[in-house]
């Protein structure tokens, strides 16, 4: 089956039994590392060797693959062009090669890495950090940012997870919600139209009539609060754009602007701040927080048990 999709979809017209299929491992590191020397150390040849792995690869593939620059061996729109189903097919014979093994933190060397915005990163992280930390000290994490292209990205095994509340459609990824969130509208204490003022609720001409912290669009026509309301449009008065959730926190208690933001996010600086919030004026349910990863890494038993571990947190999280 992997021979097969490797034929299929990435060495068409080329007869495998004429090929090396090491030389995928060096270009797979090279594309990761942009750099000869450090792609040689990350798969552990020696550099003669992995000069000598990028000619074959050249000739296999009748392409330069890459171009030498200061910034590093810059790859050709060839070598872009086939690096996807070439490193999702990698990573699916390493998943087969360990399928069925038992993934012992204690003893385990592992970095996990998860794509998520910064409500993530304030809510979970902390809680994910000490539990892997307590589970195994070979256990690291890194996060990075989102991007819009998130099915690319998991396909090329770039994210072990994204984390995120727009679900993409697609056969190429699992995904399960692991939480929901519930949006709230904050303003500062002193704020002259609310100062005083009891209880949560915030009529919809109340809510449109104030100025707006918003954040970057996530597509072209719709914004991040837009999107997570299912694409219903607010047409809300625009006073400032910040790159994200704890950006809006300083900016909304210096003024007398409003904003949207998760509830767990809020009631974590509520009091740093200074502010108070008010319940969203039309009636939505709950937005879903989803967890994506790739088809290949289904039944990789060490990602297996960090999807464990990233739900027990998100469960963790809702009790409280």
């Amino acid at each position: 089956y992997l021979i097969c999709l490797l034929s299929i979809r990435v060495i068409i017209m080329i007869n495998l039994r004429s090929v090396d299929l090491n030389l995928l491992a060096s270009f797979d590191a090279l594309m990761i590392e942009g750099n000869l020397t450090r792609a040689s150390d990350r798969i552990g040849l020696s550099q003669p060797a992995m000069s000598a792995a990028l000619q074959r690869l050249r000739l296999t593939f009748h392409d330069e693959l890459f171009v030498r620059s200061r910034q590093g061996m810059i790859p050709t729109p060839r070598a872009i062009a086939i690096y996807p189903p070439i490193r999702e097919a990698l990573e699916l014979i390493r998943a087969t090669l360990v399928q069925g093994d038992d993934f012992e933190p204690k003893t385990a060397e592992r970095n996990f890495s998860v794509a998520a915005d910064n409500y993530f990163e304030s809510v979970a992280l902390g809680p994910l950090m000490a539990m892997l930390h307590n589970s195994g000290e070979g256990l690291s994490l890194d996060t990075l940012p989102l991007e819009h292209d998130s099915i690319s990205r998991l396909q090329r095994m770039d994210v072990d997870l994204v984390v995120d509340y727009v679900k993409p459609e697609s056969d190429a990824i699992q995904a399960e919600q692991i939480s929901a969130e519930q949006l709230v509208v904050i303003a500062r204490k002193s704020h002259p139209r609310f100062a005083g003022r009891k209880g949560h609720s915030l009529s919809l001409d109340q809510y449109l009539a104030e100025e707006h912290v918003f954040l970057p669009l996530r597509s072209r026509e719709r914004s991040q609060l837009e999107l997570a309301l299912g694409g219903r449009e607010f047409p809300r008065k625009r006073a400032a754009q910040v790159q994200n959730f704890c950006s809006m926190l300083p900016v909304v208690a210096a003024t007398d602007y409003l904003a949207v933001m998760p509830s767990r996010l809020y009631h974590l600086y509520a009091k740093a701040f200074d502010l108070r919030w008010f319940q969203f004026p039309v009636d939505i349910a709950p937005i879903p927080i989803w967890m994506m990863w790739a088809n290949s890494l289904q039944n990789d038993s060490g990602h297996r048990w960090f999807r464990n571990t990233v739900k027990q947190v998100a469960d963790g999280l809702a009790e409280h």
